[in-house]
């Protein structure tokens, strides 16, 4: 029997890069990961350095316009290059996470059978209405990813990619405070490539208001884990706190949660 997988196999539109580039970025994504004989929970861990090392030389030909190359001079061409490769390189890292839940989902046949993960721009109606806060107009979160439990059909996470955080854990946080009271978890991924999570207004967010946190890079998160330990560790409620914050090899521990969710 085969069964779901993620997003129609990942095949979503990506909301900040074009088209054709973002294609041709998955098409090198898939490459590497065949040539180098990887799985795709490999790969998401080591992303950084795939798409900074691997597939951006390769890139950034088509990220810079004919229209572009007329207009801009060089400083002003780099730095419009350098634009449009982050906005692509998040489309990307979205990809990745979505391949790599897939994949875990075909290795897990039971969550596979009881949950639905979607792409945000895939989700229909009666999902969006659990989502969407109701004021004077309809406002929904910035969900890449939704977790629905297929028995009930209720969305049980949403989940955020970043490999950056800059303002979007803030902006991740204040959903986690509005859908807590339906009963929906927040999920903040991240490579964490600025060192970012361990600043104090971070730390709070992802202890205090956030349901996890998972980080892909595993030395990263080794490294949070590490200095954590070392300044908070004897806190009463640093264990509690702690298992909010979890590397991506162990995400299939929550989906199993959101598994017996209704």
């Amino acid at each position: 029997m085969r069964h779901h997988v993620v997003s129609n196999e990942c095949k979503f539109k990506p909301r900040f890069c074009r088209i054709n580039i973002f294609n041709e970025l998955k098409r090198l994504y898939d490459e590497y990961v065949t040539n180098n004989q990887l799985d795709f929970r490999s790969a998401l861990e080591r992303f950084e350095t795939i798409a900074e090392e691997t597939i951006k030389p390769k890139i950034i030909k088509l990220l810079i316009t004919l229209k572009d190359k007329k207009r801009l001079n060089e400083a002003q061409n780099k730095k419009s290059i350098d634009q449009k490769w982050r906005s692509c390189k998040g489309s990307l890292y979205e990809y990745a996470v979505c391949k790599a839940l897939n994949e875990i989902l075909m290795n897990d046949p039971s969550s596979a059978q009881r949950l639905d993960i979607i792409h945000g721009s895939q989700l229909n109606d009666p999902i969006r209405k659990q989502l969407t806060i109701k004021n004077w107009s309809e406002i929904l979160p910035d969900a890449d990813f939704v977790i629905i439990n297929k028995a009930s059909n209720k969305v049980v996470a949403i989940l955020s990619c970043k490999t950056s955080l800059r303002e979007r854990l803030t902006e991740t946080a204040f959903w986690a405070k509005e859908l807590k009271p339906k009963g929906i978890d927040v999920i903040f991924i991240t490579t964490d490539k600025d060192e970012e999570v361990t600043a104090d207004v971070n730390r709070y967010i992802v202890m205090h208001v956030l349901d996890y946190t998972i980080i892909t890079d595993p030395n990263r998160y080794n490294e949070i884990i590490s200095e954590w330990r070392g300044r908070y560790g004897d806190r009463q409620d640093f264990d509690s706190m702690i298992n909010k914050v979890i590397s991506f090899r162990n995400i299939i521990e929550i989906l199993q949660q959101y598994v017996a969710k209704s």
